[in-house]
């Protein structure tokens, strides 16, 4: 964190908001510096057969990607970066430096946006950047623990507390004592925020003005949660490695509508919902598993196993399922679980997001956009 002498800190005891006035980072707008390699079969991404003619460009940034609003996001180890997502080209970079922070690799990949703002959360507090031009509008001085949840308005924070953030001018809205340090990441929505205790696997869910909702207990190990409509998707992993199970919470009240086993859910992941079914990305000592769930019930549609052990969280468009994996592979199916192409990265593949072209997708190495069709 930046040293007294370089930050004047304001507490305000209305809004509750702690504000620190912060020296500008060095940032470079720049409007097209290409990409690192055009075409196909450069480097070692797909370097050989028919799967790297898919490849229409990679740039050597190491963040999980984010696609919004006809741009793509990406958080590196100390830059965000802002790319048009036809041919990778640089809108824009923000930069930090190790010297702003009294921990290593103290900015998150996992960023959030809303219309308005991108939401860097790093361990010394949380930052609401434009999103035009990638400057700082406010920050919060409070370390957060996982990534971020944006709903109406508003961005929920997992710090010492958890914080309900007025988005548009950083106040602090409520804080929610959770009594926990391993906490997922919030789902929100207009009406409220849900999360979890990782560890202890107890959900819980607040409304918008901080109270308390209800509570549920899994007694094991919980993944984020995703909220879909009227009810909360929980992942969790009664048996890490082995075995775990998804359950579908009522919005309302927390009611279990229904749980079916799974394999254990990856740690960072949780539930993709989307139409009618449910996808979950799991772990496994021999393979990971994709699985495919009925949304009603959870009655499982198809599954895929790869070839090492863990399959990530998946990207889903209107006909086609995309995801990453320990085994070096992009995969694509069908929403009915045909494989219809695999490309080889040479190095495991995290996070993947589907735009109306391309999928991009992010290995050890690089961030690169593959033909969807």
């Amino acid at each position: 964190m930046t040293p007294p002498s370089q930050s004047t800190a304001r507490a305000d005891a209305e809004s509750g908001r702690l504000e620190f006035r912060r020296p500008i980072s060095r940032r470079t707008t720049l409007q097209s510096l290409g990409v690192l390699f055009t075409g196909v079969g450069a480097g070692c991404i797909g370097g050989s057969g028919a799967s790297s003619d898919r490849i229409r460009w990679r740039k050597s940034i190491r963040g999980q990607p984010l696609l919004d609003g006809g741009t793509l996001y990406a958080m590196g180890r100390l830059t965000l970066h802002a790319l048009s997502p036809t041919d990778g080209s640089t809108q824009w970079v923000t930069e930090y430096s190790e010297d702003d922070f009294d921990q290593r690799l103290c900015l998150r990949s996992d960023i959030a946006v809303d219309g308005r703002r991108i939401y860097v959360p790093g361990c010394d507090g949380l930052r609401a950047l434009r999103r035009s031009d990638g400057e700082e509008v406010w920050f919060v001085g409070s370390p957060i623990r996982r990534g971020v949840g944006v709903g109406d308005g508003r961005v929920y924070a997992n710090a010492e507390d958890l914080l309900a953030i007025d988005a548009s001018s950083g106040d602090v809205v409520w804080r929610a004592d959770t009594g926990g340090d391993r906490l997922t990441t919030p789902a929100a929505t207009a009406d409220g925020v849900v999360f979890a205790n990782r560890a202890d696997g107890v959900v819980t869910a607040f409304d918008v003005e901080g109270e308390r909702r209800w509570t549920h207990r899994t007694d094991t190990e919980t993944r984020s949660p995703t909220i879909a409509g009227d009810t909360v998707y929980v992942a969790t992993s009664t048996e890490p490695g082995k075995t775990g199970r998804l359950l579908a919470l009522n919005r309302a009240d927390g009611a279990v509508r229904w749980a079916v086993d799974t394999p254990s859910p990856k740690r960072g992941t949780r539930p993709v919902v989307d139409g009618d079914a449910v996808y979950l990305g799991c772990s496994g000592r021999d393979h990971g598993t994709l699985v495919a769930l009925d949304r009603s019930d959870g009655t499982e549609r198809w599954s895929f196993t790869d070839e090492n052990s863990t399959v990530y969280e998946p990207a889903v468009t209107a006909d086609m399922v995309y995801a990453g994996s320990n085994d070096n592979h992009v995969y694509a199916f069908s929403r009915t679980g045909e494989l219809q192409w695999q490309i080889e990265t040479n190095s495991v593949v995290g996070t993947v997001v589907a735009g109306e072209e391309f999928l991009y997708a992010a290995n050890n190495e690089r961030l690169f956009a593959i033909e969807r069709s």
